[in-house]
């Protein structure tokens, strides 16, 4: 039987009696896992320093299967106002359980189904991990990457195709290998496919799990890492480069007062570099500062909108042609990605 989601502690207690909005967020793990989970848990609780009125509960280990139909409703019938979804795999079991609590918004992260009072929020991370790979790229010293990926979701394959077309972009020379582990937190999983790349002679790892067992391969062995997000620094903080990271905050704010204003609409939120919902956290100190100056003038670039990360042509590993010559992916091609890059070496599972 799956264990009983955890209940954290609120961030702070409601300034009121009667809170202006209670948000409950569910979680899959504990939230202090340098990665996925603790960003969320680091939105909720800025969610709760912003709006000191609110209500604001977490639910850690909340397993992202069929049990999770059982919190939600729990939480609906509860009285809870927006209840947000963290995982991909809530995304089936939100759908079913909000058409039974019109009155109740929720929300899910990363996801794509929208209903009256269902809809999803993301964001362009790819454009950090973008810039990421310009770093890996320039500090490659035998040309070979090496990726750990968890599950081929758009939004893991759109932000790996990034990181693949920054580097490739400063060195053509790249070569980059990658190896799917189908889970996101299984530490003996990825350190054996770290070091299955790191064997490759790839000096630079990314990934797209949670937490540090990748870079804490790569360090074991005299290498360079990219943090799937940049809250793994501390697994091993004198190779780490830089790594992205989504500023969840930014929109449960919005969201949350919209719910309170009676303003709140179903329509997709999509974030970017620009309003501060993504972000590239500090460089590492094998960065030197020419290159740190130079991905800085890039970034300033995406934030002032003068710059797609995804222009044609993109040929995809099977050969396709996705994005004609010249021309810049369109959103919904980017939300919609289903491929890797030519000339990555490995397989997609299926």
């Amino acid at each position: 039987m799956a264990e009983a989601p955890v209940e954290e502690a609120p961030a702070a207690a409601p300034a009121a009696d009667e809170p202006c909005v209670r948000a409950a967020f569910l979680v899959v793990r504990d939230i202090h896992d340098s990665g996925w989970n603790e960003a969320h848990g680091n939105g909720a609780a800025y969610l709760q320093e912003q709006m000191p009125c609110a209500e604001v509960t977490v639910l850690t280990d909340v397993i992202d299967d069929q049990t999770s139909e059982g919190v939600m409703r729990d939480l609906a019938e509860d009285g809870y106002d927006l209840i947000f979804g963290t995982s991909f795999g809530y995304l089936e079991f939100m759908s079913r359980v909000a058409p039974e609590y019109p009155d109740v918004v929720f929300e899910h992260a990363t996801g794509y189904l929208t209903d009256e009072n269902f809809s999803n929020y993301s964001g362009s991370l790819y454009e950090a991990t973008y810039l990421a790979g310009l770093v890996a790229g320039s500090l490659t010293e035998t040309n070979k990457l090496g990726y750990v990926g968890p599950f081929t979701t758009p939004d893991v394959l759109r932000d790996f195709n990034a990181w693949v077309v920054g580097a490739r972009e400063v060195n053509p020379d790249v070569e980059v290998q990658m190896i799917w582990v189908n889970t996101w937190f299984d530490p003996a999983q990825e350190t054996q496919a770290a070091q299955t790349l790191l064997d490759n002679g790839a000096d630079v790892l990314f990934y797209g799990t949670s937490g540090g067992a990748v870079g804490q391969a790569a360090d074991a062995a005299g290498a360079l890492w990219v943090a799937g997000n940049g809250l793994a620094r501390g697994f091993a903080p004198e190779s780490f480069l830089t790594g992205p990271s989504y500023q969840w905050g930014v929109y449960y704010v919005e969201a949350a007062q919209a719910v309170r204003d009676g303003t709140w609409d179903n329509i997709p939120y999509w974030g970017s570099m620009a309003d501060g919902f993504i972000d590239l956290v500090d460089f590492g100190p094998a960065v030197p500062d020419d290159l740190a100056e130079m991905v800085n003038a890039r970034r300033a670039e995406i934030e002032a909108g003068n710059f797609d990360v995804f222009v044609g042509p993109i040929v995809d590993h099977e050969g396709n042609l996705q994005v004609p010559d010249g021309e810049p992916a369109s959103l919904e091609h980017i939300w919609g990605v289903d491929y890797v890059l030519d000339g990555i070496e490995g397989t997609l599972p299926n």
